[in-house]
């Protein structure tokens, strides 16, 4: 009986109807993992990358049901594109192919990537509530372990402008990502719910995130996850977010709390500490004007991988770097060290889709529900972030916002063609 196809007919959208909320709870996984770290060590944030990314792909296959054959050309097509770019790197004996956490990394970005596209093409309904009761237990989750990592950092001292944690597997950069997506998830969350208590509790964890990104002093996730923030409503403008008196009441808001973070500076050691350390770090920035930007190593450094990399770019331009190490923090010329003239396709495929995504965004009503605005936002910010910081293997969000807007567009373009009258 449990094995008839009745059965299985029966049970299987009971579970498809909340594929969109796996994907969320799924994307936070993967993104509190280092404050995870502060509850169960290092094997509580294995697990949490590990089921986080398993309800992502799970969530795609159960959204395809019957039909994931259907998509095994797509599959077959980028899959061998991608190995013939891993056989190229193999070739130039990049140093990839002796790190297995790096390989790792891109195979878990590549699987996004299908899960992006299958779960776009398959997407029929919005099933995901922001006020599903199982929100409010990740969230409370969420909560513990970012005030557990509030608090380590408020244990810690920073001296001038250093920016490490104390602890290797701890990287400013990635604390800095990492939170910043988890900050954006739970602000669409609190943003998109109209019950006044899940509000407040989502918003309050997006704060918490926040602040973690705070301690990190990193310049390029406060910059790059504002201008997403703008994404956000820009592309939810049928909502009237960016009405007056919504822009009054966020004024008035600021304004009152003032005051408070004025307070707060003043008192805690550790929050005064950070802010310095990062007002310091804008205030270098300007230093990108002088050469190789003097006193600010981060600008020094992507100074001069961009000035070495477009001085060489007869040696690189078509089979890419031999013996390639690091990434140029930069991601149209990262695809081309990488992967020289091969890398076309790729950087077409990127061009493209950030601009449909932000044409649609401008000038297109979309009425985009929470799991196309929570995506397409987090590929705004990993995108913004591939421009200046991270490497093509570890944005994650960024390969899934490829997936699924190639995924949407290709679908939507089809809907256009079969409502085409036929003379």
């Amino acid at each position: 009986m449990r094995d008839s196809p009745q059965y299985l007919d029966f049970e299987l959208p009971k579970l498809y109807k909340y594929t969109g909320l796996f994907v969320i709870i799924g994307l936070a996984m993967l993104h509190w993992s280092q404050a995870m770290y502060f509850l169960g060590g290092q094997p509580a944030r294995l697990g949490s990358l590990a089921v986080g990314f398993g309800l992502i792909v799970g969530a795609a296959l159960l959204r395809a049901r019957g039909q994931i054959v259907k998509y095994l050309p797509f599959v077959f097509i980028t899959g061998s594109y991608f190995i013939l770019l891993a056989m190229l790197t193999k070739i130039q004996e990049h140093v990839i192919w002796y790190d297995n956490l790096q390989q790792t990394f891109t195979l878990v970005c590549l699987f996004l990537f299908w899960s992006g596209y299958i779960l776009a093409r398959e997407k029929r309904h919005d099933f995901v509530s922001a006020n599903q009761w199982s929100l409010i237990g990740v969230s409370l989750l969420a909560l513990l372990c970012l005030m557990r990592f509030l608090q380590f950092v408020k244990l810690i001292s920073f001296e001038g402008s250093a920016r490490g944690y104390g602890d290797v597997s701890l990287n400013a950069v990635g604390v800095a990502f990492a939170n910043s997506c988890l900050g954006l998830i739970f602000l669409v969350l609190g943003i998109l719910n109209k019950n006044p208590l899940r509000k407040t509790l989502f918003l309050l964890v997006a704060c918490a995130a926040f602040f973690v990104v705070l301690s990190s002093a990193s310049r390029g996730a406060i910059l790059w996850s504002s201008g997403a923030i703008i994404f956000f409503f820009i592309l939810n403008r049928h909502r009237n977010y960016l009405n007056v008196r919504s822009i009054l009441v966020a004024a008035l808001s600021m304004v009152l709390l003032l005051p408070v973070l004025a307070v707060l500076y003043q008192t805690n050691y550790a929050i005064a500490e950070r802010v310095d350390i990062l007002i310091d770090r804008f205030l270098q920035i300007l230093d990108l004007f002088n050469k190789y930007g003097s006193d600010d190593a981060s600008v020094t450094q992507r100074q001069y991988y961009w000035t070495s990399y477009l001085s060489t770019i007869d040696q690189w331009i078509i089979f890419g770097e031999e013996g390639q190490d690091g990434y140029p923090h930069n991601q149209w010329l990262e695809i081309f060290v990488k992967f020289g003239l091969l890398g076309l396709p790729m950087f077409i495929m990127s061009i493209i889709l950030l601009f449909k995504i932000s044409w649609s965004a401008l000038r297109e009503k979309l009425h985009p529900d929470i799991e196309f605005s929570m995506i397409t936002t987090l590929f705004m910010f990993g995108y913004l972030s591939s421009m200046t910081s991270l490497s093509l293997q570890v944005n994650r969000v960024l390969w899934l916002g490829f997936g699924y807007l190639l995924g949407y567009y290709m679908g939507r373009s089809k809907r256009q063609k079969r409502a085409q009258p036929v003379y």
